[in-house]
């Protein structure tokens, strides 16, 4: 038995973030109009944050079935991305997944709010930064919950000796591709400060950039 979201719940998902996919790496429109002048068409999906049936991803026994097919269960994605999440369950995590719905909702509401701004919103900025590179960003935000205080930032190779002291965050190269190449379009965005003194790249990043990962 499968505890499904009715339809108005799948259209006030998509309607929280602008018809938008939820995914911040995505961020596809989902509907659009048909060649039918009267007709629309719909590429997005409700996908359950944990699952509608025991059988499905990160299922969680201890909800109700009401709380299973309530919105807050729930987040609008691009077909693609509810089958990526659902087929990779270990990575797409029910945190991950509720970042992600948060962050959406939030961009949603910016787009209303600065519809009339011609020039490149913080906000528009930092969605692109998303585009560009997820996974660190991802990163980022997960060091900062555990250390929220920390803004100094180090670029390394594991095969480096390198001695700090100890509030600084740390990126490794094999780890990110062009990682100087990202870092490099950050410091153009005013997201963070070249303050490297020796050959080891340091970056101090911009209060700006810390509210906008913490808050995600």
């Amino acid at each position: 038995m499968r505890d499904d979201f009715a339809n108005a719940t799948k259209e006030h998902l998509a309607a929280r973030v602008g018809f938008r996919c939820s995914n911040p790496g995505c961020r596809q429109a989902t509907r659009g109009p048909q060649s039918d002048p009267a007709g629309t068409v719909n590429i997005g999906v409700a996908a359950h944050i944990t699952a509608a049936s025991p059988d499905g991803p990160r299922y969680d026994s201890s909800l109700t079935p009401d709380e299973r097919r309530a919105a807050d269960n729930g987040i609008w994605l691009c077909q693609n991305d509810g089958k990526l999440v659902d087929n990779d369950p270990v990575r797409y995590t029910v945190d991950l997944l509720r970042s992600w719905k948060a962050a959406a909702e939030k961009a949603a509401a910016r787009e209303l709010e600065h519809r009339l701004n011609r020039t490149p919103t913080l906000a528009g900025v930092l969605e692109r930064m998303e585009r560009l590179m997820p996974a660190l960003l991802a990163e980022m935000r997960s060091d900062l919950a555990d250390e929220p205080l920390k803004r100094e930032i180090v670029l390394l190779k594991r095969i480096w000796a390198y001695w700090g002291d100890g509030n600084e965050l740390v990126y490794y190269y094999e780890e990110h591709d062009s990682l100087d190449s990202k870092f490099r379009i950050l410091e153009n965005e005013r997201l963070v400060r070249d303050i490297t003194a020796t050959n080891v790249k340091r970056y101090l990043m911009s209060e700006q950039l810390a509210e906008y990962l913490s808050a995600q």
